[in-house]
């Protein structure tokens, strides 16, 4: 399948999805007939053989069959090339919305300017609209044994799963594929049509050559059906090659011996070699291209009369199959295509190259970019293939396709690649992949002084703008937040001028920027001209930026209601195109987490945490990873794994001093402070108080002097804080707290805002001033109810929930009480606390005794002896301890006391 931008009349993608026709020498089985009878029972068809059993033609009998009965019936013949999961999900969107109008509009409008294509995400999208279809719908995917990647087969498992009734898939395969078949099985959706039902039968065999005008005697019958084993392209092979027989000559069956493969390769060469020469020309010239038409023919071979040839080579049986009604497209069958592309490398390289030449060149000049450059790779003229990918380079990048020209790169020398920009970004592309950004910068702007006049007034154009929206990924990598912004006011200048998905992206990069600035302002009008130029643009990766850049911007502000009722909205927009397990999703799984982690909804939020951080790549702001990496340590710490936490932010402080992003280094020492301080261990308040001295935290703020707040100094400043709190200088901990105000923006810094409340309420407490203390703590739980915070609160630690204990005595307000016995109940071990406090007061020394013993491995009878008591009485305590712990019988009661620690 081509990717095609100006798609020619006629063109390639159409045919190459169209209905073949049931050839004309087929030979109808009783045994596949039969199975295609009970086939409208079943979701899934396998048709699966070895090459030359008739795969094809079942299927395109299948197919006519289906659509004489009013069926919708899409077929797709599948390549190599289609291995690759933008083009699978292009080429099948394509396919279904030419044949269903309207099934695939948003699928394939979400295929465009994404950087990422999630074909999970494209089967929720294409499931809406098949189970809105009245008809039923066949889609048929032919030689699928070129299919292996795991989300091109985990999307087809899903489509098969929840695919509506009137949904078949049928598969033609030289091989089982690697799909949820013995799944199909156990629920009836899967019928296989398998080697023995296309097999042909001695007798069928007999019918065959009679069909050719071939009447053999009966040994010589069982004699070649020895040889093909009812091989229906051996047989045909077979009356091809008895037909170049001189009459007379008596019959070389030894020549016939040997497995399926040696009997292929001989009656290929034999009928091959004994064709006129210029048919045997033609075929070679013609073998260099997987499709064909009259035109594609006369640039192959020089003549006039392609059309005409074709039709006279599809009349002579040499297996050119017709892939249309019209009769305008053929393609080889893939055994002959084999031998003849083999053959003429083999024998004449040359002419090989020069054929893949002519081939780039005429889907050069009909507009299939795609193939013209597959077919200069082919072709071995790595200057063709560098121009080729030069010139359509920036349509491929607009399309969120660079991958494809980093795997065309390969195949271009470097010092040719030197002299062609766009292979020169993608060599930067790669570096920046690697995380080696500074190369990548140096390689960038290089780059842009190539492509630049010299005026700063003058248009940029789409390759300086692809440049720049490279460099401004970098730069958000780099947390070089100046820049980013200095980016988009060059692009602000000339916006509209060029593609709005460079545009686009270059203004989401700069937004973000602002937020972490904290200019919300000005992020809010760089997202509302990113909107306007997005309005151009079919595709859904920029949409899902603009609203991650939206639920950042909440949260910064404080405001995580509004937060997570953007993210709710992510959600449902996002349900008709995306899976949870699609990788398009990981920003927006990140921003999910933070506001359930705010609100401390802990369960699964770990594993969904871990999956979005491991999809987070160069082209993703470090800052919201890092800010996932942080609520992950939070999280380890909460649940009492504090070396795993501490590790966790080793891994983060390692990211920040990789890339010089200081702001974000701060925030993981930050962390490992607190965590520190929050440790039983003696010496804690030391070791915190050496890890707050080794930090040159003057040098970190210097990055930050000219922003509106700087995040290092706010870093130093809650942990002086802390520290001098765990000391016990709660005076100088206000005096520190009133400093940190100052930093702080109106309107802004909520969540920053509440933190200090809280700790200026601790000390407030601790000096005695319970009044101000109980005032400042209602603020902060009046605040935190609005938004629904918690996590706040229990990351400062156990000074917090003393407090708020005491508070819960005397306040009034019920919404407030809710509100604090909530956040009581979620403070991590509270649960095993509150179940300590009931055994101190409820189970006697002599049940502790029993189920001590119980968990030892002693029975009734040997607790009773240890303990000098009878069976009964020992029964009695086990009923009392059941009732005690809340459990049903003994291993559970064991089980429990272990969670308690009273073993």
């Amino acid at each position: 399948m081509d990717v095609v931008f100006k798609t020619a009349a006629g063109s390639l993608s159409r045919h190459q999805s169209s209905l073949p026709q049931v050839p004309a020498d087929h030979l109808y089985l009783p045994q596949v007939q039969s199975a295609l009878d009970r086939s409208k029972h079943f979701r899934v068809l396998l048709f699966s053989a070895p090459a030359g059993f008739g795969k094809s033609a079942a299927l395109a009998s299948l197919a006519a069959q289906r659509e004489e009965r009013g069926h919708h019936v899409v077929w797709i013949s599948l390549e190599s090339a289609d291995d690759d999961p933008v083009r699978f999900c292009t080429r099948l969107t394509e396919s279904l919305a030419a044949a269903l109008p309207g099934v695939g509009a948003d699928a394939q409008s979400y295929l465009q300017n994404t950087l990422r294509v999630p074909v999970v995400a494209v089967m929720e999208s294409l499931l809406m609209d098949l189970a809105r279809c009245e008809q039923p719908v066949l889609l048929v995917l032919d030689d699928f044994d070129r299919i292996g990647h795991e989300e091109i087969l985990g999307g087809l498992n899903r489509l098969v799963q929840y695919a509506p009734p009137a949904f078949t898939l049928a598969i033609g395969s030289r091989s089982l594929p690697p799909l949820s078949l013995a799944t199909w099985r156990a629920k009836g959706l899967l019928l296989e049509v398998g080697l023995e039902e296309l097999r042909l039968s001695e007798e069928q065999t007999r019918d065959y050559f009679r069909r050719s005008g071939l009447e053999l005697a009966d040994e010589c019958l069982r004699a070649l059906y020895t040889q093909t084993e009812g091989w229906v392209i051996g047989v045909h092979l077979v009356s091809l090659w008895l037909r170049q027989q001189p009459s007379g000559t008596p019959l070389n069956l030894e020549a016939l011996r040997g497995d399926q493969a040696a009997v292929g390769g001989y009656l290929l060469r034999a009928v091959f070699e004994r064709l006129p020469d210029d048919i045997r020309s033609i075929l070679l010239s013609l073998s260099v291209a997987s499709r064909l038409n009259g035109d594609l023919a006369n640039a192959l071979t020089g003549r006039q009369d392609g059309q005409a040839l074709l039709e006279r080579l599809d009349s002579l049986q040499l297996f050119l199959l017709p892939l249309d009604r019209e009769r305008q497209w053929y393609r080889f069958h893939q055994l002959f295509a084999d031998f003849l592309r083999a053959h003429l490398r083999d024998r004449e390289p040359e002419r090989f190259k020069q054929l893949h030449f002519n081939a780039s060149l005429w889907f050069t000049n009909h507009h299939m970019p795609t193939l013209a450059i597959e077919h200069a790779c082919l072709a071995e003229d790595p200057e063709m293939l560098a121009a080729l990918v030069d010139g359509y380079g920036l349509e491929l990048i607009n399309r969120g396709q660079l991958y494809l020209i980093s795997r065309w790169r390969r195949h271009v020398p470097d010092e040719i690649a030197a002299r062609y920009p766009i292979l020169v970004l993608s060599d930067v592309w790669t570096r920046a992949t690697e995380l080696s950004l500074a190369e990548a910068n140096r390689m960038l702007d290089e780059l842009l002084a190539r492509w630049s006049d010299g005026k700063p007034q003058s248009p940029m154009g789409d390759q300086y703008l692809s440049a720049l929206a490279v460099k401004a990924v970098l730069a958000l990598q780099k947390d070089d937040l100046e820049q980013c912004i200095a980016l988009a006011r060059r692009v602000e200048s000339q916006l509209g001028q060029n593609s709005a998905f460079l545009e686009c992206a270059i203004l989401l990069v700069a937004a973000f920027a602002q937020v972490m600035h904290g200019q919300a302002e000005q992020a809010r009008r760089l997202m509302g001209l990113a909107q306007q130029r997005n309005h151009f643009l079919d595709g859904r990766y920029l949409h899902m930026q603009l609203s991650t850049i939206e639920v950042m911007l909440a949260l910064e502000q404080g405001h995580v209601k509004q937060a997570q009722l953007l993210v709710d909205r992510v959600r449902e927009q996002a349900v008709p195109l995306f899976d949870r397990r699609s990788q398009a999703l990981a920003l927006p799984a990140i921003t999910e987490s933070l506001t359930a982690y705010y609100r401390m909804e802990l369960d699964g939020l770990e594993a969904r945490l871990r999956w979005a951080l491991g999809r987070v790549d160069v082209i993703n702001p470090i800052d919201l990873y890092a800010q996932g990496v942080q609520c992950l340590a939070r999280i380890q710490r909460l649940q009492g794994r504090s070396k795993e936490a501490l590790a966790t932010l080793g891994l983060m402080q390692a990211l920040a001093s990789r890339n010089h992003s200081w702001r974000i280094f701060a925030m993981a020492v930050g962390e490992e402070i607190n965590l520190i301080l929050q440790e039983p261990a003696a010496d804690r308040c030391k070791r915190a108080e050496q890890r707050l001295n080794g930090i040159d935290w003057q040098k970190l703020a210097a990055s930050y002097r000219q922003g509106p707040f700087n995040p290092v100094l706010w870093v130093r400043g809650i942990s002086r804080v802390r520290l001098l709190q765990a000391r016990g200088h709660f005076s100088e901990a206000l005096h520190e707290i009133t400093q940190l105000r100052a930093l702080l923006q109106p309107g802004w810094h909520g969540l920053q805002r509440l933190r200090l409340d809280l700790l200026a309420a601790l000390s407030y407490q601790r000096l005695g001033y319970q009044e101000r203390a109980n005032s400042l703590l209602g603020q902060c739980l009046i605040g935190a109810e609005r938004e629904g915070v918690r996590s706040l609160f229990i990351e400062e630690g156990e000074g917090i929930r003393l407090l708020l204990q005491q508070l819960e005595s005397t306040e009034r307000q019920p919404a407030l009480q809710v509100f604090i016995r909530g956040l009581l109940s979620a403070w991590p071990g509270q649960e095993i606390r509150k179940a300590q406090d009931v055994l101190e007061e409820g189970l006697t020394d002599r049940e502790r005794e029993v189920v001590c013993l119980a968990a030892q491995g002693l029975s009734n009878e040997e607790i009773g002896q240890k303990l000098s008591l009878a069976l009964g009485t020992v029964k009695w305590h086990l009923h009392n301890i059941y009732e005690k712990l809340k459990v049903r019988n003994r291993t559970q009661a064991i089980r429990r006391a272990r969670e308690l620690s009273l073993l």
